[in-house]
């Protein structure tokens, strides 16, 4: 179970920027979530690591950035960690000595309930802040049919309009089917392999085979209307639904996560349609390389996917997971969601409202002198909790 709350990383994803100005204090900066996993209908959930940290302001001038983080500090959880949800009581974590983290002793047996309020206390010398996280309630998804008018050149290696009609050809126009996939296949998959579909992906070939697939298979492709923006025509739909009532006020934000399960899978680069092969390690020689990036080097991937990172070989890679926050539903899930071909894991989380909040400020600091908006009482940062559900899915290479 924890290998799935290792990959369950929290992105702080940012739209919008507010335009409040607060003034600075110094205080105790703390971040910290719970996390909830649903399996076979169970919510399991687990406390991630905390981390504790003075403040400092922006043009001060500290020598040593890692001597602002407080390995002394006594932080505590308060909230129903028990069979019975009414049972309250009070959990410790240990320092490791390590940049100000705290974790929950190994041998602690606790449950963690959706719907319930945990509260995070740290005390540090002068310093006492608080933060409180409702788990969110439950979290179901469903893939749903669609329709989407895909507008291309007849040549679709040919973008734009104008470009097309110069080469010859013409813009067409259709109303084309977007077919639902299968979500619900974590469970199953994950009980029978143990798990160690983490460590070895090509123990899912068995389910991407036959006339009803378990997993589900999706042709990526880099032309065409499949490409350009996030208003290209998505490969799948997403029905996600967070909230018991229609009319509930509570705001949530929900993250899509897209992990490439063989993002190191290595192999020859690949030949073109013209003959050509694709030099993805740039060296002029068709030689081993990453295989399964998502790999194109026209302007609109430029725009969109680059530039490539590179590792020492030079061959090129992408951010993985790739991780986009949303806030409606349907959701259509389109070719920027995939930086590999192969097999992924998608996670779905349902944030609390504090991550919803946080989300109203500036949480990826661009613009230095914004605050993002805090649930920490007394000081800054984040105590959140997400609730997420899982499936697997297939990418394959057309083009």
């Amino acid at each position: 179970m924890k290998k799935i709350f290792y990959i369950l990383i929290l992105f702080l994803v940012s739209c919008q920027l507010p335009d409040n100005n607060t003034d600075y204090e110094e205080g105790l900066v703390v971040f910290g979530k719970i996390e909830l996993f649903e399996i076979s209908g169970v919510a399991i959930g687990e406390i991630d690591t905390i981390r504790v940290s003075l403040s400092s302001e922006i043009d001060a001038n500290i020598g040593d950035a890692e001597s602002l983080y407080i390995n002394n500090a006594n932080v505590t959880i308060t909230g129903a960690f028990d069979q019975n949800q009414n049972d309250v009581r009070t959990i410790t974590l240990n320092t490791i000595n390590d940049l100000g983290k705290y974790v929950i002793d190994q041998n602690e047996e606790y449950k963690i309930w959706p719907n319930s309020n945990y509260t995070l206390n740290v005390v540090y010398e002068d310093y006492t802040v608080s933060g409180t996280t409702t788990t969110p309630n439950y979290l179901t998804i469903g893939s749903i049919e669609d329709n989407y008018n895909c507008e291309q050149c007849s040549d679709p290696t040919i973008y734009g309009e104008t470009t097309c009609e110069n080469s010859g050809e013409t813009w067409t126009s259709e109303l084309q089917n977007i077919k639902p996939i299968n979500v619900d296949n974590f469970d199953n998959i994950n009980i029978v392999t143990d798990g160690n579909w983490l460590e070895d992906a090509s123990i899912l070939d068995q389910y991407t085979i036959g006339t009803d697939p378990m997993i589900s298979s999706i042709e990526l492709s880099r032309y065409g209307c499949s490409v350009g923006s996030f208003a290209s025509k998505p490969y799948f739909v997403l029905d996600i639904d967070d909230q018991e009532e229609e009319d509930n006020p509570n705001l949530s934000a929900i993250r899509i996560l897209s992990y490439a399960l063989e993002n190191k899978e290595m192999g020859l680069e690949p030949i073109n349609n013209d003959g050509n092969f694709f030099d993805y390690n740039q060296n002029e020689v068709r030689d081993m390389t990453l295989i399964n990036t998502f790999y194109d080097t026209t302007d609109v991937f430029k725009i969109w996917k680059g530039p490539y990172l590179r590792d020492e070989n030079y061959n090129p890679y992408l951010q993985n997971p790739f991780l986009w926050t949303v806030e409606t539903s349907p959701s259509p899930i389109m070719w920027l969601y995939f930086n590999y071909y192969g097999k992924h894991l998608i996670v779905i989380q349902a944030s609390d409202d504090a991550y919803y909040d946080y989300l109203s400020g500036d949480p990826l600091g661009q613009n230095q002198y914004i605050l993002p908006d805090s649930n920490i009482e007394g000081g800054y940062g984040l105590f959140t909790s997400n609730y997420s559900k899982a499936f697997f899915i297939n990418i394959n290479k057309t083009d």
